[in-house]
């Protein structure tokens, strides 16, 4: 049986793919820094970051799924620009990714071939007032799987990202105004926001055997937003 792990577990993306995992038979270790419960059930409390990061709680048979659904958001812009938010933004988002990827490589906890997914977001090639700094996250991303897709060919891995636009959650709901979700909800014909459940199945098709050539690529889960948006 393929093995799987979830960075970010517990937050709605990764709870929702480590759902999938688990309906589709997928052994799966979930972390998050802090560890916590999920819809699949516990997360360990991990940070790669950490400079105590115990390795060996990830051991086990290698890994054949690996999905990155951790990371922060804040509100900033030039005018309100935090050098150590920064800094802690880029933390959480790219180091954070670039990290766990060189050890899980580097100590062989991966599986040959893996299948890798990095979870960013529309706002890598989209610009959005108040989110300077994690705008340049996100884009960030986009490199670094750029990077790592060629890198680890090498070895049959396959990564890739995916997008997902506004998405239908309770924190979604909670963080805008009904005047912003109405904008967001009218931008496209559809009428509505992005589900969770169609980011998770995305990835669980990405990190599946019914993947055999996508790699490199970065998938937007939004409903058409990111390329055609009523006016």
């Amino acid at each position: 049986m393929s093995r799987g792990l979830v960075f970010g577990a517990t937050g709605f993306i990764g709870r929702a793919v480590s759902a999938a995992f688990a309906a589709d038979g997928i052994d799966t270790l979930r972390v998050s820094r802090r560890g916590g419960d999920t819809d699949a059930g516990p997360a360990i409390a991990f940070d790669p970051l950490a400079a105590d990061a115990d390795w060996d709680a990830l051991a086990g048979e290698p890994f054949a799924r690996v999905v990155f659904a951790q990371g922060a958001n804040r509100n900033d812009s030039v005018f309100r620009f935090d050098r150590a938010a920064y800094l802690g933004l880029m933390d959480a988002n790219v180091t954070y990714v670039a990290v766990a990827l060189a050890e899980l490589v580097g100590r062989g906890l991966v599986a040959k071939p893996a299948r890798f997914v990095v979870i960013s977001s529309i706002w890598q090639t989209l610009a959005r007032q108040e989110k300077l700094s994690y705008a340049i996250s996100k884009a960030a991303l986009q490199g670094l799987v750029h990077s790592a897709s060629l890198d680890l060919a090498r070895d049959g891995h396959l990564v890739n990202a995916v997008l997902p636009g506004v998405l239908d959650t309770a924190m979604t709901r909670a963080m805008l105004s009904e005047e912003q979700l109405a904008a967001f909800e009218g931008a496209t014909p559809f009428g509505r926001l992005a589900d969770v459940a169609d980011v998770a199945e995305m990835v669980n098709f990405l990190c599946s055997n019914r993947n055999g050539s996508i790699t490199g690529q970065f998938v937007a889960v939004d409903l058409g937003y990111r390329h055609a948006r009523l006016v």
